[in-house]
């Protein structure tokens, strides 16, 4: 995913797991957190329906290291629902507070610059022939 640098899963237990990531993402320090997400999934008309969401969960994870700030406040969510044969409509969510001291405009647009990358980087995932096999 776009400007992550790590990304562990320490804990996976039903229908949740808890994950830390490490951001490194232009013009700004490194950013880490621990989330807990949980995913549901449910059968629909036209196929299944997929939602995680997550908060953070920072007491769980690995200890803050020095020079990386940590945030505090990381919550959202994607909805993927099936929106016609071979087609998924996908919605993402995020309430987050990045730290720190940035101007907003730099997170505003830092903010809309990562999730276009966000969703060009799922549809090129979605294209790897290694995953194929999961539909």
């Amino acid at each position: 995913m776009p400007y992550t640098v790590e990304c562990r899963i320490l804990k996976r237990e039903g229908d949740s797991m808890l994950a830390y990531q490490r951001i490194s993402a232009p013009l700004i320090s490194d950013r880490d957190y621990t989330l807990r997400v949980r995913t549901v999934e449910k059968k629909v008309a036209g196929g299944t329906s997929y939602v995680s969401r997550w908060e953070t969960a920072n007491a769980l994870g690995p200890a803050e290291k020095p020079g990386v700030v940590r945030v505090k406040l990381c919550e959202g969510g994607w909805a993927l629902e099936p929106s016609g044969p071979n087609t998924t409509h996908a919605t993402y969510t995020i309430y987050t507070d990045s730290g720190g001291v940035i101007p907003a405009f730099i997170k505003n647009t830092g903010s809309q610059v990562g999730i276009r990358k966000l969703f060009a980087a799922i549809r090129r995932q979605i294209l790897d022939p290694k995953y194929s096999a999961a539909k």
